[in-house]
This record gives C-alpha cells, sequence and structure tokens, in this order.
C-alpha cells in the first residue's frame, strides 16, 4: 500500500489533505479543466474521484483560462452556485484572474488549483493570495512540471487524498502525463510521474515494457504502422504504402497471418520485432544526420492491462492521442467520458481520431509544401488553415520529423481560432537541447506580453506553459511586435550557443 506522504512531499501532502477535507465538507462542486488529453485526464480523474464521493458535481472543458474566458467561468460558477470550485491542468499562470473574478463569488467558500504549469515569476504562496485558494503544483514543491508531474498527475494525487480506493486511476494520471510528453518522448518517466507507475504497476493495472514506440502497436496492421510514421518521419517510407510492403518483405516478416489477416505489432515475435527494430534504426541512421533521433524508436511503452486489446485505450500514448483527438476537435467532453468507461463515447471517439489525423496529415503537409519562415533566433510557421487546437501538435511534429530543424525554437501562428475573439493564438516549442542552454518559451511569452501590455496600458497579449511548449494569445494588431520581441530575445541566446560552439 502507497501511504500519499511516503511519496509527495511534505509540504504538497498538507495541501492534499486539506483540498480532500474540503472536498468531503463541500456540498456542491463544480470542476474546470483544459481540452488536451492531459487536462481531460485529469477532469475525468477529478469527476470519477466526486462520483465516488458521492457529491453533486457538474464539469466543463475549457479551452483556455484567459481575460475573456474568466468571464464565461464567472457567469458559470454565479448560475450553478457550487461552495466548492476546482481547476486541473490549469490556474496556477492564471491566478491573478481566479483571485479577481471566481474568489468574490458569495457562493464560493473552497478553490482548488491543481496544476504543472509555470507560476508567474511575481508568485507568492504567502502574499495577497486568498485564504479560499488551495494551490498544488510541483514546482512550488521543488519539482517540475515539465517532467516530473502533469496535470492529471496532480488530479490523482488528490483523488488518492480522498480515498486509498481511487488508486485505479493512476492509469489515467498516466494517460495525462503520455499526452503531456512528460515522457522524453518514450526514454522514461521520472520524479512524481514514474512513482505514479510504480502504484499503477503494484495495483496490475499497467505495465511497462521495453518496445517500439510508433504510435499504432496495437491498431494499425504492419504497413500502415509505418506508412503513418511520423516520429521520427521514416523517409522513404512514411506516406508510401508500397515502400512498406517492400520493407517487411526485406527483413522477412510477414505481413499476414496463416488466416490471411493483417497481422499488427503485438502480434510479431521477438526475432520478428528484432529483425524490424534493427532495419528501422538503420533507416534512421542513414537518413539523419543527428544519431540521437534514432533513440526514440525504443523505449517504455505502458500498456493498461484493464482495458481492451487492439483498441487506442490499450497503451497510455495512443490513449492519450485519442483524448487529444476529442479536445482538438472541440468535443473534449467526449474524452472525458471515454475515460469514464462510455461506450457511446469510445465510438464517437474514433471518429474523432479518424478527422484529428487527417488535420494533422493535411497540416505537417502544407508546412512541408509551403515551408516556413526563418528568423532570428526562431523558425515561423503561419498557417491561416490550421486550427488554433492543434497547431502546437503540428509544429511539435514538423520539428520532430525533422521537416523544421532543431537547432531554434518553432514558433506557430494560427488565425483559426475556437470561437469569437479578438487574439491570435501562438504556440511554441524548443527541443530539449535548447532548454538545455537557457531557452525558455514561456518565460520570453510572458515577458513579450508584458512588454506590450505596458506600452500600451492595456491587455493586448496573454501567455504561459512550460520552457519546451508555450503559448500566448496576441492582439493581431501587435502580434509583429511580439514576434520582433520573442526573436531578438531566443537569437541572443542562440547565437550564444553558437559562438561557443565554434570557440
Amino acid at each position: 500500500m502507497h501511504e500519499l506522504s511516503d511519496v509527495v512531499p511534505p509540504a504538497m501532502s498538507d495541501l492534499l489533505q486539506r483540498a480532500a477535507e474540503a472536498t468531503r465538507q463541500a456540498k456542491r462542486v463544480l470542476a474546470f479543466s483544459h481540452i488536451d488529453a492531459d487536462g481531460i485526464s485529469a477532469l475525468a480523474i477529478v469527476a470519477l474521484a466526486l462520483e465516488r464521493e458521492s457529491k453533486e458535481h457538474e464539469w466543463e472543458n475549457v479551452h483556455q483560462i484567459n481575460s475573456e474566458s474568466i468571464q464565461d467561468i464567472r457567469k458559470r460558477v454565479l448560475d450553478y452556485g457550487p461552495d466548492l470550485v476546482i481547476f486541473s491542468d490549469f490556474g496556477t499562470g492564471q491566478r491573478n484572474l481566479i483571485e479577481e473574478h471566481i474568489v468574490p463569488i458569495d457562493s464560493v467558500n473552497t478553490i482548488i488549483i491543481l496544476d504543472h504549469h509555470l507560476p508567474s515569476e511575481d508568485d507568492s504562496l504567502e502574499e495577497n493570495r486568498s485564504e479560499k485558494i488551495i494551490e498544488v503544483n510541483p514546482w512550488h514543491h521543488g519539482l517540475s512540471g515539465s517532467y516530473d508531474l502533469s496535470g492529471a498527475g496532480a488530479a490523482f494525487f488528490y483523488s488518492l487524498a480522498l480515498s486509498p480506493s481511487n488508486l485505479d486511476l493512476a492509469e489515467l494520471a498516466v494517460v495525462g502525463a503520455s499526452g503531456d510528453l512528460q515522457d522524453y518522448y518514450g526514454k522514461g518517466f521520472s520524479g512524481l510521474n514514474k512513482s505514479i507507475i510504480e502504484i499503477g504497476t503494484d495495483a496490475g493495472i499497467l505495465r511497462v515494457t521495453r518496445d517500439l514506440t510508433f504510435f499504432g502497436i496495437n491498431t494499425r496492421p504492419l504497413p500502415y504502422l509505418l506508412q503513418y510514421a511520423t516520429d521520427p518521419y521514416l523517409p522513404g517510407i512514411t506516406g508510401m504504402e508500397e515502400a512498406c510492403y517492400a520493407f517487411f518483405d526485406e527483413v522477412g516478416v510477414d505481413m499476414r497471418g496463416d488466416d490471411g489477416e493483417w497481422r499488427f505489432w503485438t502480434d510479431l515475435d521477438q526475432s520478428e520485432k528484432q529483425r524490424v527494430l534493427q532495419s528501422l534504426i538503420q533507416v534512421v541512421l542513414d537518413s539523419y544526420d543527428d544519431p540521437r533521433v534514432a533513440t526514440g524508436i525504443i523505449g517504455d511503452v505502458i500498456v493498461l492491462t484493464g482495458r481492451p486489446e487492439r483498441t487506442e485505450m490499450r497503451s497510455a500514448k495512443e490513449f492519450s492521442t485519442l483524448l487529444n483527438a476529442c479536445g482538438r476537435n472541440r468535443k473534449p467532453e467526449v474524452g472525458v467520458r471515454i475515460c469514464m468507461g462510455d461506450e457511446e463515447a469510445i465510438s464517437e471517439g474514433s471518429g474523432l481520431l479518424q478527422l484529428h489525423r487527417t488535420n494533422l496529415a493535411m497540416a505537417l503537409r502544407r508546412v512541408e509544401d509551403d515551408g516556413y519562415v526563418e528568423r532570428p533566433g526562431m523558425y515561423l510557421v503561419d498557417d491561416p488553415e490550421t486550427p488554433d487546437t492543434i497547431i502546437g501538435i503540428v509544429i511539435g511534429m514538423a520539428q520532430g520529423s525533422r521537416i523544421i530543424p532543431i537547432d531554434k525554437p518553432v514558433i506557430g501562428v494560427s488565425r483559426n481560432t475556437t470561437g469569437e475573439t479578438q487574439f491570435i493564438k501562438i504556440s511554441g516549442r524548443a527541443h530539449k537541447s535548447l532548454v538545455d542552454i537557457g531557452v525558455n518559451l514561456k518565460d520570453a511569452f510572458v515577458a513579450a506580453s508584458a512588454t506590450l501590455n505596458e506600452d500600451d496600458e492595456e491587455l493586448m497579449a496573454e501567455a504561459g506553459g512550460h520552457p519546451m511548449a508555450a503559448g500566448a494569445f496576441v492582439q493581431e494588431e501587435k502580434l509583429k511586435e511580439f514576434l520582433d520581441i520573442v526573436s531578438e530575445h531566443f537569437a541572443s541566446i542562440v547565437s550564444g550557443r553558437n559562438r561557443m560552439q565554434k570557440e
């Protein structure tokens, strides 16, 4: 049995126990969460935990908390009249908005924030903070919210503080962390994420294996497993059906079984897998200047033992993609219901996954065809067709497949925004090697936003996120200025590294 106090830092354990007690005392709860896989998983954990406590509650996914959406959240709270409000997978970077618009509502006794995003530089746990708010965030306890714990992980520990019977929710915490790419792209989880995996493994709901990390090992017939491979992109194979057939012929692996049906990766014996893996690694080594690209081909694959075989829910990585498909197609509530075992939602989710794959493939092809703009310190993708819900995924895939080099951050701009808004969505991605030399997308975006807001003495931009992945909303008239500021900032860091390398 894993005691919460033995797993998380003492101060975090105290906050989680306070949050659990506030939940037990609550009569009506309203929960909000983000729309990505981590946010969807977190919300499902919270909703299931509340359900098991027999609490009257409602829940809702929100695309982002900003100066516009906080008004909708406030109205929702006023209409429902909860005495407890929970925010998961966001809230830390928007605490000032929560303080201003949600704390003053009379019916609200307690607000719980279960987040993992970086706090603002001026964020203080001691000064000018409402006693109504209980905030759980790994950054406040000497841990990384980028690698050690996700939003779903914070929600899981909250559920565990409520009841030890919530151990089974560890699988959803791992799904959320996988969707947030906290496993270093298959290289393994660390910190509290690793502890959650140990909890799930001990409970028999998870199994960790070293295997091919490609999406589709449970669901795609062998040739299509490679045809749609993008992480990494396989030159001469990805997108080429005949080349995929030829690949398996050359390595001597039958694509069909004795019954004539397609075989899946999970059908192969160890010697067959070994031949395929060796050949795939050779393809990558022959195609890329950086041999490290091949390291992500084999990694930890987390199997969810209680989920049906040959479905997207069988592995944490594929499950997270299914949830992302729901959120990125503006139906995150379907993803929450999938996590909760709703058969109708599972069926709808499969259709959304197909649409998601199509949208990503089309957007990635546009990047290939139309290219990107190289600017000082960064690469820029300005695609009016790609929705704001997937622009971050697309630019991440473009760098992962080396369509865009990884020696500078890549910034994506989307004018195809969710709902009516006067803001343009900005997404940024940076390879870990850039973070190691000082690139911090979140800090850069926040600083640029602050500069614009101060100059105009009104809200022109808002930002948040992580060092490796961050986002911002910018007024269209200020887009060029925002991009100029971050370009100059990144250029000073990247050029400094280049000078050091030459020396």
